[in-house]
């Protein structure tokens, strides 16, 4: 009977002991905070408990978890990401420092009954946004947050359009949900470009958050050149990527431009934003990360901004194309040296580099293959506009491969080796040195001389896009063996498709999807080009596929 009536009061003990605790804990929510902090680790990561699981412990404050991960109106099988070790271990030497990530953070004020009570007095919602939607396959991290986060979601969009810099919230929300739905709206939308990623809240006692209010850059004093600048900018690379056919080449393009256009810079202004990168051509990860996902919405392909650590604070991309989901970081592409060795990457090939923080391990793991390491030499950018090499070695045509390098003349100042024997109506003829001056087109004549051909006018393709489509349909149409087509271009677009060649940007044009369409591995091909007169040129294909 003494042992029992010692575990009797041994248990009571415990239970009172736990019973102050939690009152504790009520009464001071910095505590609890911390306590949560030291069992999960920052953002769920971490901490006593299960770190280094590599699992999603914790799902955080106002996230819907019927919604995760996120994607909607997809065929895909949609896989939770998982980091592959948790934790940076190895980070390049050419890349070490290539960071810059400021993460969203928020600063808390709480006020007292009587000062909360004037505060709600004397401010209004402001735009509530009530009549927005956004698609979750674009703007995923709208569709990551409860109905309380996405209310205020909508208003935080909503006023920033409208410049209003402080506003009571629309719905009940607490101040540790807050953070996650300004995540959420700076990661879905880079062109907010001049607000800040920083942000007030003002709360009461139980955590009810009762002001907002939002940063914007010096830029928001005159937003409608800031635009403008912005819009110019992201166009100029929009409208070079459309001429590509499929979001494959379209993607790589706007890789390959911001490289070209972007400076790497710790000390850039607004460097948290897509404007510093697109505008002013000098950014760090974030402004990078923003331009490329920008662009790619423009162009409808779904690419989301992604944070995490690389050693430091870091933004990367998250691509959706064909087969699933890719990982892509211009800015450690973009090095001394630029390359496609983040480009187009699974969750493993970026173990031990890159590992995903906060709402972006929501985001659908990365584990496409059909797009991954398709290129494997350094981006266009590294080579000047006739495709020789920037130190002055080679021409870019030479080294002729006939998988990888179809043969063209070695010199792409003229036309390409193949003439016509054919006089053209105004009685020159094809020299085969490209020394004829009927080089533009002349539509009065052009009809007559191309009819010699048994060809019309209409029958010419105008753009780079339409050369790309055609060559691959008359390509796959062809099939396995020894073959040969042909298109009508002027000479304007032939000699882009001259410098198209030389530069190898054929292959994402056409080629390589055409050869997986056929179910064929190799591929011989010889490009050869007709004077027709008149301004236009006949380009003949002699393919050799097997």
């Amino acid at each position: 009977m003494g042992f029992l009536k010692k575990l009797g009061i041994g248990l009571s003990a415990i239970i009172a002991a736990l019973c102050l605790f939690v009152l504790f804990c009520a009464f001071n929510p910095s505590f609890t905070d911390k306590v949560s902090k030291a069992l999960y680790g920052e953002d769920g990561e971490g901490g006593l408990i299960g770190q280094g699981s590599g699992e999603q412990s914790q799902i955080l404050p106002g996230i819907n978890p019927d919604a995760l991960p996120v994607q909607a109106g997809t065929q895909l099988d949609l896989i939770p990401y998982t980091p592959y070790n948790g934790t940076v271990t190895a980070i390049p030497d050419e890349v070490v420092g290539r960071s810059g990530l400021m993460p969203v953070e928020g600063t808390e004020t709480q006020l007292s009954e009587s000062q909360a009570r004037e505060v709600e007095g004397s401010i209004d919602k402001g735009s509530v946004g009530s009549d927005l939607a956004f698609d979750p396959e674009i703007y995923p991290y709208y569709a990551m947050l409860d109905s309380n986060g996405q209310a205020l979601y909508k208003q935080i969009y909503a006023n920033a359009c409208d410049l209003v810099s402080s506003f009571a919230p629309c719905t009940d929300i607490k101040a540790d949900a807050v953070k996650y739905v300004f995540e959420a709206v700076f990661g879905d939308h880079p062109e907010l470009f001049y607000v800040q990623t920083a942000y007030t809240v003002k709360y009461t006692s139980d955590k009810k958050v009762v002001e907002i209010d939002l940063s914007y850059y010096t830029i928001a004093n005159d937003l409608e050149n800031a635009t403008a600048l912005f819009e110019s900018a992201a166009t100029a690379i929009e409208e070079g990527a459309r001429q590509y056919p499929d979001d494959y080449s379209r993607e790589k393009y706007v890789h390959d431009a911001l490289i070209e256009r972007v400076t790497y810079d710790a000390g850039a202004s607004l460097d948290q934003s897509a404007y510093s990168a697109l505008v002013q051509g000098k950014s760090v990860c974030a402004g990078y990360a923003r331009a490329f996902q920008y662009i790619c919405q423009r162009l409808g392909i779904p690419a989301y901004y992604c944070a995490g650590s690389s050693g430091e604070d870091h933004a990367w991309n998250i691509v959706r194309l064909g087969d699933g989901y890719y990982n892509v970081d211009v800015t450690w592409d973009d090095s001394e040296s630029p390359t496609y060795d983040y480009f187009n990457r699974t969750d493993g090939d970026y173990a031990g580099t890159h590992v995903r923080k906060s709402l972006s391990i929501y985001l659908p793991a990365c584990e496409g293959t059909q797009y991954r390491n398709l290129e494997s030499s350094s981006p266009a950018s590294a080579q000047t506009a006739d495709g020789a090499a920037e130190d002055g070695t080679g021409t870019g045509y030479e080294g002729y491969d006939p998988y990888f390098d179809p043969y063209i003349n070695n010199d792409p100042s003229v036309p390409l080796d193949y003439e016509s024997e054919h006089p053209d109506v105004s009685g020159n003829s094809g020299s085969g040195n490209g020394s004829s001056n009927n080089n533009s087109i002349d539509h009065s004549n052009a009809a007559a001389q191309l009819a010699v051909f048994g060809l019309k006018e209409s029958d010419a393709l105008t753009t780079l896009s339409e050369y790309y489509a055609d060559c691959k349909v008359q390509m796959v149409s062809c099939g396995m063996g020894d073959h040969c087509f042909y298109n009508v271009v002027p000479e304007s677009l032939y000699r882009t498709i001259e410098s198209e060649y030389g530069k190898g940007n054929y292959r994402t044009g056409y080629f390589d999807s055409a050869l997986k369409t056929i179910g064929a591995s190799n591929c011989n091909i010889v490009i050869q080009a007709e004077r027709l007169g008149g301004g236009y040129y006949r380009i003949w294909h002699n393919i050799y596929v097997w």
